[in-house]
């Protein structure tokens, strides 16, 4: 699954950060580094700059593992999406902004469209001044809203649990349930109350299955259901158990609830100081 992971890189110290986690996964899961750097057209730094990416691509293989440095022409996001496709690429890192000179990357430029069009499991480290780094990946924070398009992203998460030897924690949060106040309804708070009362248990019973299947593979699995917005809830959950990574689909769908690009997701991205593993998987035809 992760034979191959690219690393976009631009020569900034922000985007390097990728590496310090692409060395810990490669080791373990036994994997091909490959640094990729684009330039839109002919480029004065364009000399150093593949001088650089060999330098780190021999850093790489003085720790014992397969590395090599490609440099491409054309649009930056365009080229390192189709090269991860073309080329059987499991897992690209790369960070959320970076920046040298006239060229940078930042979240909502490459990183982003990358994000919202790649097919290609994406790693997206927090090159912050809060950024919280744990190489070795120990907790994975792993939000479910109970719908098999969020599922997509479990194979992902547990090939990294094995190889990493992490903890993974699924996570369901329940949302505040407010029905239209009706005057002649005398227990409206006792159904809004049966109501989640009905959502924990089918929560609860949802996560002891996953979690189950997950042992039987050899992974430690623990679960929390949470109540409050998705959003805030997952986001504050991270920050207590000092989770490592935080890991996604784009999508998720799970009755009147939804999770999309854009929304749940995006926030995560956008305000967690942690790494966000995101998988985006075809949406079925009836909400395309």
């Amino acid at each position: 699954m992760y034979e191959k992971i690219l690393i976009p890189l631009d020569g900034s110290e922000l985007a390097e950060q990728a590496i310090s986690y692409a060395k810990g996964l490669a080791k373990k899961l036994n994997s091909e580094v490959i640094l990729l750097n684009t330039f839109a057209s002919p480029d004065r730094l364009e000399d150093s700059l593949k001088t650089y990416m060999e330098k780190k691509a021999d850093e790489l293989r003085s720790s014992g593992i397969k590395a090599s440095s490609l440099h491409v022409h054309g649009n930056a996001a365009t080229e390192i999406i189709n090269f991860a496709e073309k080329n059987n690429i499991g897992l690209t890192i790369m960070s959320s902004h970076g920046c040298t000179g006239d060229r940078c990357w930042a979240l909502g430029s490459i990183a982003y469209k990358v994000l919202q069009r790649s097919y290609v499991p994406t790693f997206l480290t927090r090159s912050l001044d809060t950024a919280y780094i744990d190489n070795d990946l120990r907790k994975i924070l792993l939000p479910l809203d109970g719908s098999t398009v969020a599922e997509a992203i479990i194979p992902y998460v547990e090939g990294i649990a094995k190889g990493m030897d992490s903890e993974v924690i699924l996570v369901r949060v329940i949302e505040p349930i407010r029905l239209p106040f009706m005057a002649t309804y005398t227990y409206h708070e006792e159904y809004e109350k049966s109501l989640i009362t009905k959502a924990e248990k089918e929560a609860e019973s949802y996560l002891s299955k996953k979690i189950s299947v997950m042992q039987i593979k050899g992974i430690k699995a623990t679960s929390a259901l949470l109540h409050g917005k998705a959003t805030e809830s997952i986001f504050q959950y991270a920050e207590d158990t000092s989770a490592s990574l935080i890991a996604l689909t784009t999508h998720g769908f799970s009755g009147i609830a939804k999770w999309a690009y854009g929304s749940v997701a995006s926030h995560i991205v956008e305000v967690s100081p942690r790494p966000i593993l995101l998988v985006r998987p075809p949406l079925p035809a009836s909400d395309a």
